[in-house]
């Protein structure tokens, strides 16, 4: 029955989500997790390894300008690097 659910159908607190990923793959998560707490990470946490990956690849000796470059302070760039040869 799942799949004769339609957008008008939906209480208003997921049609932010079927707005953001579609419908049908919002029945997917449904299918998936419906009636379970799941955590989403925010975008911060999730990309912060990747980060620190660009800034080891970029590093030329400049803990400066990579700082300004991330908006970030010296120290943190240079633990970030720092961590990079443990």
């Amino acid at each position: 029955m799942l799949e004769e659910l339609t957008y008008e159908q939906l209480p208003d607190s997921l049609k932010d989500i079927a707005d953001a990923i579609g419908l049908k793959p919002l029945k997917n998560l449904i299918k998936l997790a419906g009636g379970s707490t799941i955590y989403i990470p925010n975008e911060k946490n999730l990309i912060k390894p990747v980060r620190d990956k660009i800034i080891r690849s970029s590093f030329n000796g400049d803990y400066k300008s990579l700082s300004r470059q991330f908006n970030m302070t010296e120290v943190q760039i240079r633990n970030i690097i720092k961590s990079s040869t443990r």
